[in-house]
């Protein structure tokens, strides 16, 4: 019988406009807005800044694509900007901007934390039955943004790199009727829960000389999702080694992928709610 979990998340949010606390690394990306988000598990608590992208205009009446990315070890802190470091200035650009106008949540996590456990490289982690804090930190900052702002629920998509390679893993899995892609960075995942994403399309990186996270960790994931029955689209980077997010995230790759996806909505049933999400 499980244990009985108390829950409680808040969500502040405060618009920088364009003006933020200096940082040395790296620049705050313009036009995003700063916030915070704060859970609490029994006697337990832990509040994270989080950055969020708006698009350039929002239209009365449309709804928008949200980007949910996830840093890795490199940029936990507690100044929130490095949280965008490396998916902010790809979708900041003008041409961007214009092209794919979204929203993209960045939560940044602490230093002395990870997104999940991920053990030792030489094996897959385990994925546990309860989220980790930072993650539950994940969870209510996104739902508060679905809440609160334009948000496409058929357009989410979530990816993450090393350390938030990982977890972008766990949380597709804890939600896999969410996001209408996914794409996981040099990390990896639970390969006897990959069955939870056989519907979802997923798009994998991984350097094939990576020292930080074995290619290894990758390749279990696909072959999991292969055996699921799943569609994964694999980019194993030969001679690349960690930072397979250079590639990734290159023009015509995992964006584009992520924004062709669209996610069919269940129908709701007589007498059900037609919102699925609280």
């Amino acid at each position: 019988m499980r244990n009985a979990l108390l829950v409680w998340a808040s969500v502040a949010m405060t618009t920088i406009g364009g003006v933020s606390a200096p940082v040395q690394d790296p620049v705050p990306v313009p036009g995003a807005t700063m916030g915070s988000v704060s859970v609490r598990v029994g006697d337990q608590s832990l509040t994270m800044p989080y950055r969020l992208m708006e698009p350039s205009e929002v239209v009365p009446g449309e709804t928008y694509p949200l980007v949910v990315f996830l840093h890795g070890s490199g940029e936990r802190g507690t100044d929130g900007d490095a949280a965008l470091k490396f998916i902010g200035p790809v979708l900041a650009t003008r041409e961007m901007r214009t092209k794919h106008p979204c929203y993209v949540l960045a939560v940044q996590c602490p230093r002395d934390r990870t997104w999940v456990e991920p053990g030792r490289r030489s094996t897959n982690p385990t994925m546990t039955e309860q989220p980790s804090m930072t993650m539950r930190g994940v969870m209510a900052a996104l739902d508060q943004v679905i809440k609160d702002k334009a948000v496409d629920r058929q357009r989410m998509y979530l990816t993450g790199l090393s350390l938030g390679g990982y977890g972008a893993w766990d949380l597709a899995m804890r939600r896999p009727e969410m996001f209408a892609a996914v794409v996981p960075i040099s990390g990896g995942g639970d390969p006897t829960k990959a069955a939870l994403l056989r519907d979802v399309p997923i798009q994998v990186w991984h350097g094939g000389l990576d020292s930080s996270v074995p290619v290894a960790r990758s390749r279990d994931m696909v072959k999991a999702l292969k055996e699921a029955g799943a569609e994964v689209d694999y980019h194993e980077i030969k001679d690349g080694g960690h930072e397979a997010w250079v590639q990734a995230y290159a023009p015509g790759a995992a964006i584009a992928f992520m924004f062709k996806q669209v996610r069919d909505l269940p129908k709701p049933g007589p007498g059900s709610a037609a919102d699925p999400v609280d």
